[in-house]
């Protein structure tokens, strides 16, 4: 079989790996029963949105793309938080990957996306804001797919708000989360629906991570308030808080305040585990806490309601895996894995488009879920994404409907917003 026309990936933040069981959501299960799926879908550590986008679509681990967390502390570059600037993320991501080798793009809300990456950008993107209902990001795709073909973006990536913000609020178990698993699934038989009527079409629907339930905070303020562990500096999110110190007897005053608290697991920079993938020399903390399942940290002082699901933790824990779903062109159908890796998501959605993934990739593609697609053979270093030859001079080939929406074009990057702006689950 030869590469789809059009793959759609499309990510919904905080989909644990049972809710669509739970919640019997009959699109899921429809994509499970015509195409391929896997029991959960294992994400990078830490399990946390920023990271773990950035290892779907780059197909690396946090060493090698540098997303160590939703906010961090880069030694050189200075703070990170939640901010979309491409030039934090130090790996291709899969919208360049694509773009290199002629193949269009779209994006719809996905971090990173809103500003070329080294020069290169999607050819359509849809700015962030807090307020984009999810549905309205779906009517953007259809709008996409109703393109005609010569113009039509072959590699669409979206992002869904989906249970993540009642996951926290009201915890994993509560009926709220469930109701919010249906409406999101309907957005997806809408996809499917319209994905029925584009030939030689896929559609893969993933997670960024799952949910826990806790009861507890652990305020690092408090924590590192004594003596010289003041002066360590803490940037938490959820289950993980870096610690940066000035010198090795803060270092050290704050490494014995932390291992007091029961539970908590803690690795200095220069012995972080193997396995963990998470040393980044400017970025990494010099101390790695990762809070016992059922506590968060918290480092401000502003009192805030207290969250009743988080993630973060160790990715091979259950409560953090996420979901992977695929069907129509390249997917077999009937096909079903265990366990599916994060960053095996780029490879496998450059298999379905017949495309080259970026060099030396940590991930790769799941052979048992393909139904005979190929690779295409490696483009040449730095090959520019294909243009239009019948396309004058500053002109575009989209609808002018579609213009002046919100979108922007290779040729019209949007401006990069302040990083407050950002209103992003942690």
């Amino acid at each position: 079989m030869g590469p789809a026309e059009t793959v759609v990936l499309l990510s919904i933040d905080g989909m644990r790996w049972d809710y669509p069981a739970r919640a019997k959501a009959p699109a899921l299960a429809r994509m499970a029963a015509q195409g391929a799926s896997a029991g959960s879908l294992v994400p990078p550590f830490p399990s946390s949105t920023f990271p773990s986008h950035a290892t779907l679509a780059t197909g690396v681990y946090p060493d090698r793309h540098g997303i160590v967390n939703n906010e961090f502390f880069d030694r050189v570059r200075g703070a990170y938080r939640r901010d979309d600037d491409p030039a934090w993320l130090l790996s291709e991501p899969l919208w360049v990957t694509a773009e290199r080798q002629g193949v269009r793009t779209a994006i719809a809300h996905w971090v990173f996306s809103y500003a070329p990456w080294r020069g290169i950008a999607a050819t359509l993107r849809m700015p962030f804001s807090a307020e984009t209902r999810d549905s309205e990001k779906i009517d953007r795709i259809l709008d996409w797919l109703r393109l005609p073909g010569r113009v039509r973006p072959r590699l669409i990536l979206a992002y869904l708000h989906g249970p993540d913000a009642v996951g926290h609020s009201e915890g994993p178990d509560a009926p709220a989360v469930l109701d919010r698993v249906l409406r999101t699934d309907r957005l997806v038989a809408r996809l499917l629906k319209a994905l029925d009527g584009v030939p030689q079409s896929a559609l893969v629907v993933v997670s960024d991570h799952g949910m826990a339930v806790v009861s507890r905070t652990l305020r690092t303020r408090e924590i590192l308030g004594v003596g010289e562990a003041r002066r360590a500096r803490a940037v938490s999110t959820g289950a993980v808080s870096n610690i940066y110190c000035p010198d090795a007897r803060a270092c050290s005053a704050a490494e014995a305040a932390l291992r007091r608290i029961e539970g908590l697991t803690l690795f200095r920079l220069d012995r972080l585990p193997e396995g963990l993938r998470y040393g980044v020399p400017t970025r990494t903390g010099d101390l790695v806490a990762i809070a016992p399942l059922g506590a968060y940290f918290v480092d401000g002082t502003r009192e805030t309601p207290p969250a009743r699901g988080m993630h973060g933790y160790r990715p091979e824990l259950r409560e953090m895996q996420g979901i992977f779903f695929a069907r129509g062109a390249g997917v077999k159908a009937g096909a079903h894995r265990d366990t599916l890796r994060a960053v095996d998501v780029a490879p496998f959605i450059c298999r379905l488009l017949g495309i080259a993934p970026a060099p030396d990739i940590d991930g790769v593609a799941p052979e048992n879920l393909l139904a005979g697609t190929h690779p295409a053979p490696p483009p040449a270093s730095g090959s520019p994404a294909a243009t239009d030859p019948g396309r004058p001079s500053g002109t575009t080939p989209y609808p002018a409907g579609l213009l002046g929406q919100g979108w922007a074009l290779n040729d019209r990057p949007p401006p990069l917003r302040s990083p407050a702006t950002r209103a992003a689950p942690p």
